[in-house]
């Protein structure tokens, strides 16, 4: 290949990775809020790196609910930037960047260099790979997005070739991929399956099943110490330690109720002590037995789950509805040979990760595993428009003159190939106006709110190191700089007497939680100034936009 070949080749890439790299960083300025499972995992490796053992301060064992890459990530990253948000800012910027690249090197080997940009720049500029997951309150699929599809690209490698090195390589990804999420263990049992049927095609070759198993040999390999440390306390052989807590902890997520979610995750376990999420008591939860106890209601469940999915993955936020028809061009522009044919089962074979969480719940996030296929899919169908549209103008503008073999066409082609593009680049066009504008509506309802935000800075001042802030909403505490202590569902004698055991100094109360999800709390939010004995108003924070205030009370020593 020459140099000028060759530079043609990565010029796109190149500037595919810089044009993410701006991108994201200029979305990681923006306002946000540190809610959900970030801070979760950003103390878990501020402790770890630290020396205070990998778990939070309020659980008294190693946690094994939150797998420890994203930890890991943010821990270096905070070294160097020596602020644990930012940390996390970085991480979405960086892996973000990873991610455009490998979408674009595995599309270009199945679909070639112009669906590759097209797909790439999906990843960059729409709205559920650019600025979700800013707001999705965990801050873990750039990376597990960028680790999965690489496990995926050499997968499709082998796939192709049958090389024992990309076999080798897809399991190492993976598995550092679950160590981000352990759900990319389904992606494991995609790619074996997808790859057993192909080592049995025809012509069949036995010996090729062998590269499957060698991928799920490398895959736990990689991830058999942690699977060891989580038997080691938990008693428990287990690929996740989450599939069990899930089906103890989520019936009510699943069923739309959200007094009922919040009771099973967040109420007191029978030492009153620990709530449920963090209690060793759903360590052993079995999800069998809770299938095996009412089949029925769990059928429903999963025709439930597959409704909201439908709903929510076709929506502004992740894959709207406008986009199944570049996805249908993609799939019935032309037709299929044997070797498209292959190609599209594996592609086909991606999705499923994203589809199983209809047994559990759904949530866009959960989902969005489905995206980097469907944005796949998507730019090549934009592309397929492309050519039509430069095709078509090119016949209708030489009119019986094609037919006479005009030697002048091939010139033509050329000047008019921006048409090829012009679809596409509409697009882009459109999604980097809405995509900022999708931020607004991005946080969960009930789950996350910006005057949190504003609590915690309200409450800072008052915050000395060390200090304990109970909450059910982790982002007061987080912004506040103070340690964090949940808020178990529970009644206000039980809570006071579990805040007291782990040393809470404030307890802020969140308007939704006491008259939506924990009435029992009401009285504390509508007469604040007559709190019962332990308490005393601290501050009442407004929302300024006329929602629900937050009202901080203080705990004051027991006579």
């Amino acid at each position: 290949m020459t140099q000028r070949k060759l530079d043609a080749t990565w010029l796109p890439p190149a500037l595919l990775g810089a044009a993410t790299f701006l991108i994201r960083y200029i979305y990681a300025g923006m306002d946000r809020v540190v809610w959900g499972d970030e801070p979760f995992y950003l103390w878990l490796g501020r402790s770890w790196f630290s020396g205070r053992g990998y778990h939070l301060w309020f659980v008294d064992h190693w946690d094994y609910h939150h797998t420890p890459g994203y930890p890991f990530i943010t821990a270096v990253l905070t070294l160097l930037t020596r602020d644990m948000a930012r940390a996390s800012d970085w991480s979405y910027i960086l892996f973000g960047a990873w991610l455009a690249l490998v979408i674009y090197f595995l599309t270009r080997r199945i679909y070639g260099a112009k669906s590759a940009l097209a797909a790439g720049l999906f990843i960059v500029l729409a709205p559920a790979t650019a600025i979700m997951p800013l707001m999705w309150g965990t801050m873990t699929e750039p990376p597990y997005w960028a680790l999965t599809m690489t496990g995926v690209f050499f997968a499709f490698r082998a796939f192709q070739h049958w090389r024992i090195l990309d076999i080798a390589l897809a399991g190492i990804f993976l598995a550092l991929a679950y160590y981000v999420r352990p759900e990319a263990v389904v992606y494991l049992g995609a790619m074996g399956l997808i790859l057993g049927l192909r080592a049995l095609s025809r012509p069949p070759r036995i010996k090729n099943l062998g590269y499957p198993l060698l991928l799920g040999a490398v895959f736990l390999l990689v991830i058999f110490p942690y699977l060891a440390k989580v038997h080691q306390e938990t008693g428990v052989w287990t690929i996740s330690q989450k599939v069990g807590a899930n089906f103890a902890t989520a019936e009510g997520l699943a069923l739309g109720d959200f007094r009922q979610f919040d009771i099973e995750t967040w109420g007191l376990d029978s030492t009153g002590e620990h709530v449920r999420f963090f209690s060793r008591e759903t360590a052993d939860a079995s999800a069998l037995a809770y299938i095996l106890n009412d089949p029925l209601a769990y059928a429903r469940i999963l025709y439930g789950n597959t409704r909201k999915l439908l709903v929510q993955l076709l929506n502004a936020h992740l894959f709207p509805v406008y986009l199944l028809i570049p996805l249908a061009l993609a799939w019935f522009g032309k037709a299929w040979d044997r070797d498209r044919a292959w190609k599209e089962l594996f592609l086909a074979f991606t999705l499923l990760p994203g589809l199983s969480f209809i047994l559990f719940f759904v949530q866009e996030r959960y989902i969005a595993a489905l995206i980097p296929t469907l944005f796949i899919w998507a730019g090549h169908g934009m592309m397929q428009l492309g050519e039509w549209l430069q095709e078509t103008t090119l016949q209708v503008a030489a009119g019986k003159r094609r037919l006479d073999g005009d030697a002048r066409q091939p010139g033509r082609a050329r000047k008019m190939g921006w048409l090829a593009w012009l679809p596409a680049a509409l697009l882009m066009a459109f999604f980097l106006v809405i995509t900022p504008r999708q931020a607004n509506s991005a946080y969960l309802a009930g789950s996350v709110r910006p005057v949190h935000v504003q609590a915690g800075e309200a409450l800072a001042p008052y915050v000395q190191p060390g200090d304990v802030v109970m909450s059910r909403y982790v982002a007061i505490a987080w912004h506040a700089g103070a340690e964090w202590l949940p808020t178990p569902a529970a009644s206000i004698e039980e809570t006071l007497a579990y805040a007291r055991h782990h040393k809470a100094k404030f307890w802020a109360i969140d308007g939704y939680e006491a008259h939506k999800l924990r009435p029992q709390f009401a009285p504390l939010m509508d007469d604040p100034d007559n709190p019962p004995p332990g308490l005393t108003l601290l501050l009442t924070i407004p929302d300024p936009a006329g929602g629900e205030p937050v009202v901080i009370y203080q705990l004051t020593p027991e006579s």
